[in-house]
């Protein structure tokens, strides 16, 4: 019996090393800076630096593409890496240096490699990470001045440049803008109201800790809180957590509202922290 079973096993692993020599294509990926037992067996922690290896093999042409992918519920399908191959070759090995993202909560995350030869084959070959959740530092942007919109300085805020800019013709063009109203005009004070038409909401958040706000926190607390495109009755030492639809994108804390006679030095002084994962998306 035993003999038989030996036999078996032999045959079995013989029709396997067949067929793998018979491949038209064979991709391969491994992580090559971090142990395979820790990835394969272990949370890893969120912003680890990995050391991607893609190993491409074509038996009958020669491998001109790789391409690398990730997923993940939080982050969605990304590329990381489309290369073309200025010297296509019948064996390939491209190494690419990933950090993974900061997460929410615990994530699983796919990365799949695939190659593709001269002849339009394609292979894929993917790896599934566990990832915990982790906290990421906001980008911080202290003593932000914005004027009134009745002055002639600049009373819209952008989250593309990160600073103050003249609102213009096309209001989409910016992040957010003070907003004058009838009565503010007719009486030469601020409105203490801004508005947005870019698609950015605002939230007031009682008791938020501003000084300590971190991605998690603003992440977390987001969904609960609600939300418009206009905000009104603004005042020093407000907390307002802006974003969109599904994420938030910063945190601001009103420092200061200068609201003197006349128009021209109206303004609001404002600190803010923002998430520059979703700044450009």
């Amino acid at each position: 019996m035993k003999k038989a079973l030996l036999i078996l096993t032999s045959m079995l692993l013989l029709l396997s090393c067949e067929n793998h020599k018979q491949s038209e294509l064979v991709t391969l990926m491994d992580i090559t800076n971090v142990d395979w037992r820790t990835w394969h067996t272990q949370y890893m922690e969120s912003g680890t630096s990995l050391q991607l290896n893609v190993y491409s093999e074509s038996q009958s042409s020669s491998v001109q593409r790789i391409i690398i992918e990730s997923n993940d519920v939080e982050y969605r399908s990304k590329i990381l890496l489309d290369s073309t191959l200025a010297v296509p070759g019948r064996k390939v090995s491209v190494d690419y240096y990933y950090t993974l993202p900061i997460y929410s909560e615990k994530t699983e995350v796919t990365l799949k490699a695939t190659s593709y030869d001269m002849v339009g084959r394609s292979m894929a070959y993917s790896l599934v990470l566990y990832v915990k959740a982790g906290s990421q530092a906001l980008r911080s942007i202290d003593n932000v001045t914005l004027y009134s919109a009745a002055s002639e300085g600049k009373s819209a805020f952008s989250l593309k440049t990160l600073q103050p800019e003249y609102i213009g013709t096309d209001s989409t063009a910016v992040a957010f803008y003070d907003l004058l109203s009838e009565a503010s005009k007719q009486a030469e004070t601020l409105s203490k109201m801004w508005q947005s038409k870019s698609g950015i909401l605002f939230a007031r958040a009682e008791n938020f800790n501003f000084s300590e706000a971190d991605v998690q926190s603003i992440e977390s607390i987001w969904p609960y809180l609600q939300k418009s495109a206009t905000i009104k009755e603004l005042k020093a030492d407000d907390v307002l957590l802006f974003g969109n639809t599904e994420h938030s994108l910063g945190v601001i804390k009103i420092l200061y509202i200068a609201d003197e006679p006349g128009t021209l030095n109206d303004r609001y002084l404002f600190s803010m922290k923002v998430n520059q994962n979703y700044l450009d998306k």
